[in-house]
């Protein structure tokens, strides 16, 4: 095997739009997009990660055909995963209505993210792989099923996947090289908003370079993390908890906290010579509920426009649901990267839920496994059958909205994603 590792820095200027819809007012920390290149011989690979909190399948699609170009790795051998930092830019049209993206700097995110495949391209070299897993008990399930539907709130008692992947890649003389840190909890610990920022995923990484003396490159790839959160919790005045938001120097501290769990997995990790990389993927029908009527579509309209509400969802859905071309499912991608028989990593487009995260811990068979959410092209919450069938007709995410389905996905999104997962991990 061998691998090559770059970065490139993909921070936009003070006064671009963040993910908040408001002009950025400064830089608390730096955001990067980082590379890992690996090939067996015969079979070449690369993850890229980036600081951004999604990235849209026209950009995956654009930077896949640049790197395919320019290296001769398939497009299709090319996995990405945002970190869904909430304190950087926008990067694709994820409320289709508004906060349109700087084309500008989308068009230097492709160009950078290509770029560092291509410089860890040139830097391929003899390589050891190994992999090994912690627990760090810092994340909580965000929601609490009631009578009414769910609730927004801590969830001590809700599932959370807490296992902690570490990957580690030596160079030919024996030195750490590259380190892929995998945990599941949205990286929402800092107001979005005012600054861009890494949110604790940048801090995890720098921390762990700075203590190689910057001679490692350290990746990170979100998880199963669709429904948990940092449990940093605040006390609210009728005695409830409630969750907390902070700033630059509570993203370093719980960045540190996972910085502190993923050192130690890494110390512990032999690498060995690995062969056998294998890459596939399968288009996925994601299935929605069932479409709303015609006539509750109007209904609600109507009811808006007395009340002067925003009606562009309404007004964007009814054409297609009047005519019948409303799509009843949406279509995304799951991929799996395996570097000999015992570590795989499972990319999944969207907010997968702690539920099937640990459904595939449970099945799948393999030692080592990277469960990458947010990855190749967004397509939204990815929910278990479970929290479907207690939200009943009240989903606990608008997301649909956001993006302008005719409605959220429903109970068949678990079986279609295990379903797929399953079959790439067992193809190697």
């Amino acid at each position: 095997m061998k691998a090559g590792v770059s970065r490139a820095n993909i921070t936009p200027p003070v006064g671009a739009i963040t993910n908040g819809g408001k002009a950025a007012q400064g830089i608390a920390t730096e955001l990067y997009a980082k590379a890992l290149v690996l090939d067996d011989g015969r079979t070449k690979a690369a993850l890229v990660t980036a600081d951004v909190i999604l990235l849209g399948k026209r950009v995956v699609a654009e930077t896949r055909q640049r790197i395919e170009d320019a290296t001769g790795i398939p497009g299709g051998n090319v996995m990405f995963a945002a970190s869904h930092t909430h304190s950087g830019p926008i990067t694709t049209r994820e409320r289709w209505h508004v906060n349109e993206p700087d084309q500008s700097y989308v068009d230097q995110l492709v160009a950078k993210m290509a770029g560092a495949v291509m410089e860890a391209h040139s830097r391929l070299a003899e390589a050891t792989l190994g992999a090994g897993e912690g627990h760090a008990a810092v994340n909580i399930n965000r929601w609490v099923s009631t009578p009414q539907g769910a609730k927004w709130a801590p969830n001590p008692q809700g599932a959370v996947d807490d296992t902690l992947s570490v990957l580690r890649v030596d160079g030919p003389d024996g030195r750490p090289l590259a380190a892929l840190v995998n945990y599941a909890a949205h990286a929402s610990v800092m107001r979005w908003g005012q600054f861009f920022a890494a949110d604790y995923p940048g801090f995890l990484q720098s921390v762990m370079e700075k203590v190689y003396d910057d001679q490692i490159t350290v990746l990170f790839a979100n998880g199963a993390s669709g429904d948990t959160k940092i449990a940093w919790l605040k006390r609210k005045e009728d005695g409830s908890d409630d969750f907390a938001y902070g700033g630059v120097e509570d993203a370093r501290r719980w960045g540190t906290i996972l910085a502190g769990e993923a050192l130690k997995v890494f110390e512990q990790v032999d690498t060995e010579e690995v062969g056998g990389l294998r890459v596939g993927s399968r288009e996925v029908r994601v299935p929605l509920l069932p479409l709303p009527p015609v006539e509750a579509v109007e209904a609600e309209l109507a009811a808006k426009r007395e009340k002067g509400e925003d009606t562009a969802w309404e007004e964007r859905i009814l054409p297609a649901l009047r005519e019948g071309t409303a799509p009843t499912a949406l279509a995304g991608e799951v991929q799996v990267l395996r570097a000999g028989p015992e570590i795989a990593l499972v990319a999944v487009p969207g907010e997968l839920f702690a539920e099937v995260g640990l459904k595939m811990r449970q099945e799948f068979l393999c030692r080592h496994l990277f469960i990458v959410g947010y990855a190749n092209g967004y397509v939204g919450y990815l929910p278990s059958a479970a929290s479907c069938r207690e939200d009943g007709n009240r989903p606990r995410y608008d997301w649909h909205k956001f993006f302008g389905y005719p409605a959220n996905f429903s109970e068949g999104v678990e079986p279609a994603v295990l379903e797929a997962a399953r079959a790439l991990v067992g193809a190697g």
